[in-house]
């Protein structure tokens, strides 16, 4: 059998792969300091390849533990401008009804509140209400109870076994308990019918409690349910059914066509079916459920990944054609006696695999060394089983790629050679392959020089975020939450009495929500508005003083009034709902607005502040009144303290409410603390973005180390000449370093515009983003030459100080 430039295939045997490996094992004793470089890059490549997939492999998991992942889909609504995740209470029970290609619907929406068991009392964030049919939708595995039975009583909790833990000791001693949801239509007692086991780290939904629907659903007007997206509704398709993107449009345009035949109000929406597993990673949506990733994130980083192997991939190229030379003899010899091309190409790959197969061990070793700190940078739970075929075998084939891909060139190139030239002791071996190792290192720096600029980038961007003025003062602003009991009006009115009592707490104000945390939207109406135009905001219910405290600007006209009974009626308003709605703060003050058909008269304008993370536009708010229990919620305390002041001002709030409210826990807090938990996901990728980078250009110093080091030693004798002859250090160093230094101002000059165009790209995911200066591409610049110089300067220093004798006396 003939190949095309290999030459005739022979039998493979036994021996012959012997022989390869034990050449392979030589030449790597041999060269010591390259297969160490070799190995070590290529470990440390992989090792940082090998967490980035685990990453990116966990953020691509999210929600395909359920049995009928692939057919489950949320409903999202589509406003004019307003793309939101919550939709109508009855959008899913009406479509299983009109739509033959749904199998099953539910609906659930989140809630907040104190949990009562017997005299203890605790806050949960992590509850839902839902219908029976969540359970058999969604695939969260029961450890006691019925799963067809679950959720179909009104007077049944379902818990997690954290949750059961947590309020019972144990799932045993939680089952049949009687537990007090105090939001929940006063503090009903509920029954604990079943325990599930935690719900998967990667699931978007993250509950500890399940409420049953018809709680929520008890206080809802029915006449109005059409018109209030407040829930969160999913629809199972039918197996059978095409779940083509032309078969889903069709779908979307028989929900949007139900909701215009059942809805009263006439609101002009359409709708969209998100496939459940795109809603991590692919959902930008306005009320939407806290956790979702970013694919963007998950594109960047799996680069970071490749780039970061092909860095490695670089070395090994690189540092094998540089000493190829070395081998030149060796190849002559063995075509002299018969090898063949083919045998030459196996002998060199089996050495570049062999040095893989070491490094994937090393990396492995890395790995679970490196694992548990990644998760904390990372906040995750990954794990790697080596007792996983599918793992095994993804490991195994990356390092067999990165031997073919590492070891291809040089085996092809040192195969050519041919056997007269060598033996005659021709030395101009290589010179073609200086273009092609000099472009690698271009390539390797141009890789390196992109991080760099990206990492610069990403820091300033996420300083930014941190430092940038959002429109209040964040700054030492405790808060204390309001327990939900008693007479509400009343303990308000104490409340704000006490406050004022405390000579440092005068700087107070009542509010009904933080601002990081503010509920769904309400809709809005007002006269003369397009019956088209649907406009959701959140209602935030606050005192006098919440604009003095937070330090707010008014725009137009004035704040609410201590005594004044009719500011409960009014609203005050930010700019960009004044924009919506299409007025001018001329003509804005004393017009009518409705707010959930609540009318009333706008009486001032505040100028817009982030509530949102920066990603996100500014939305429309409305303000009301604060009367100590605003839609079902007591509030928050908000002091304005300082520094010195912090620990006293927190005891003197605790011993203010204790009287008051004697078995509440008390949830206190920094509102600045709140808002950087916001940007948590970009400050923790902009962490590992950072130590990934590093990562990289230490993997680049390494093979221009190796590079230098066999340039030098290439050139030792001339040096010792032109020491002879009255060269000075400076001069060998010079001489030594300048055509390295080239090549990486090359790098800059192909990295530079790259670099400003995936981070542009990256940027515009943020609505208030730095600009890309030019100081940041001098600086990286600048870090690239200076770490260029240092890695290979310290091989042309060792050589210019060298005795010239030795390095003579051979001749």
């Amino acid at each position: 059998m003939k190949w095309p430039f290999f030459g005739s295939l022979p039998v493979n045997n036994l021996s012959m792969f012997r022989n390869y490996l034990k050449t392979a094992f030589r030449n790597l004793i041999r060269h010591k300091l390259f297969s160490a470089l070799n190995i070590i890059g290529l470990a440390t490549g992989m090792a940082c390849s090998i967490l980035i997939f685990l990453w990116v492999q966990d953020e691509r998991s999210y929600d395909r533990f359920n049995a009928n992942a692939d057919h489950i889909y949320r409903v999202t609504a589509h406003l004019m401008d307003l793309s939101v995740a919550v939709t109508p209470l009855p959008m899913g029970v009406t479509a299983k009804k009109e739509i033959p290609a749904v199998k099953m619907a539910t609906s659930i929406s989140h809630l907040h509140s104190i949990i009562t068991i017997g005299h203890q009392k605790f806050d949960d964030k992590n509850i839902y209400y839902a219908d029976s049919n969540f359970l058999r939708m969604f695939s969260f595995p029961v450890a006691h109870g019925d799963p067809a039975t679950m959720l179909t009583r009104p007077d049944e909790i379902v818990m997690t076994e954290s949750a059961a833990k947590k309020y019972f000791g144990s799932n045993e001693n939680a089952m049949g308990k009687v537990i007090r949801v105090e939001n929940n239509a006063g503090g009903a007692p509920l029954t604990v019918s079943a325990i599930l086991k935690d719900v998967p780290h990667n699931s978007h939904l993250q509950f500890d409690l399940l409420l049953p629907q018809q709680q929520y659903e008890k206080n809802r007007n029915a006449n109005e349910a059409w018109g209030n997206f407040d829930v969160y509704n999913y629809l199972w398709i039918e197996e059978h059914a095409d779940g083509s993107p032309a078969a889903i449009a069709s779908l979307e345009k028989q929900v949007t066509s139900m909701h215009d035949r059942n809805d009263n109000s006439h609101t002009k929406s359409t709708y969209r079916l998100q496939a459940l597993t795109d809603i991590h990673l692919r959902s930008n949506l306005f009320m939407d459920v806290a956790g979702n990733g970013n694919n963007q994130y998950v594109i960047v980083f799996s680069l970071v990944a490749i780039f970061i192997l092909l860095i490695a991939c670089i070395n090994f190229m690189n540092l094998s054609t540089a000493i190829s030379g070395q081998r030149a003899k060796e190849v002559g010899l063995r075509k002299t006696v018969g090898a063949q091309r083919f045998q030459l190409v196996f002998q060199f790959l089996s050495e570049s695999l062999l040095l893989s197969f070491i490094a994937l061990v090393i990396s492995i070793g890395l790995t679970f060394l490196l694992l548990p700190l990644f998760n904390e940078l990372a906040a995750k739970a990954i794990s790697i089983n080596l007792l996983n075929f599918k793992i095994i075998g993804s490991l195994l084939a990356t390092a067999v790629a990165v031997g073919v891909i590492s070891g291809s060139y040089p085996a092809l190139f040192l195969s050519s050679f041919k056997p007269v030239k060598v033996l005659k002791g021709v030395k101009n071996l290589h010179g073609r392959t200086n273009y092609f190792r000099n472009g690698l290192v271009i390539l390797q720096f141009s890789i390196s020089v992109i991080l760099i600029v990206s990492t610069l980038v990403v820091y300033n961007q996420l300083q930014y975020i941190r430092h940038r003025d959002i429109g209040f003062d964040k700054d030492n602003l405790l808060y204390t939450q309001i327990p939900d009991a008693g007479n509400f009006g009343k303990n308000a009115e104490t409340i704000k009495t006490s406050l004022s009592q405390q000579s440092q707490l005068t700087e107070h104000t009542l509010i009904s929500h933080l601002p990081t945390d503010l509920p769904t939207g309400q809709k809005l109406d007002w006269p003369g508005m397009d019956q088209q135009i649907l406009l959701i905001a959140p209602v935030m219910w606050v005192d006098e003083n919440f604009i003095r405290v937070f330090g707010i600007q008014l725009l137009a006209g004035r704040f609410f009034l201590k005594d004044d009974l009719a500011d409960k009626r009014n609203y005050v308003v930010n700019e960009t709902t004044l924009k919506r709605m299409g007025m001018s703060l001329s003509t804005a003050i004393g017009k009518k607005i409705k707010v959930s058909d609540n009318e009333g008269e706008i009486i001032g304008v505040v100028k817009d502040f982030n509530f949102k993370p920066v990603q996100k536009n500014i939305e429309p708010l409305i303000l009301k009144k604060y009367d100590g229990y605003a839609n079902g919620v007591t509030g928050f305390v908000v002091v304005k303290t300082t520094a010195a002041n912090t620990d006293r001002n927190m005891k003197a709030v605790r011993k203010l409410l204790q009287p008051l409210f004697p078995d509440f826990p008390f949830l206190q807090g920094f509102i600045n603390e709140d808002l950087a938990r916001l940007y948590i996901t970009e400050q923790r990728m902009g962490k590992l973005f950072n130590i990934f980078s590093v990562l990289s250009v230490i993997i680049s110093c390494l093979g221009l180390f190796g590079l230098a080091t066999f340039a030098t030693q290439k050139r030792i004798k001339e040096i010792g000449v032109r020491k002879v002859l009255g060269a000075s250090a400076a001069g060998i160093v010079a001489m030594l370093t300048k055509d390295f230094i080239k090549l990486v101002a090359v790098a800059l000059i192909i990295a530079f515009p790259v670099s400003w165009l995936l981070m542009n790209k990256w940027l515009d995911n943020f609505a208030y983003q730095i600009d890309i200066s030019w100081w940041m591409f001098v600086v990286a610049g600048g870090i690239a030459i200076f770490i260029a110089f240092l890695t290979v300067s310290y091989q042309s220093v060792k050589a210019a100080l060298a005795n010239p004798v030795k390095s003579l006396k051979t001749e």
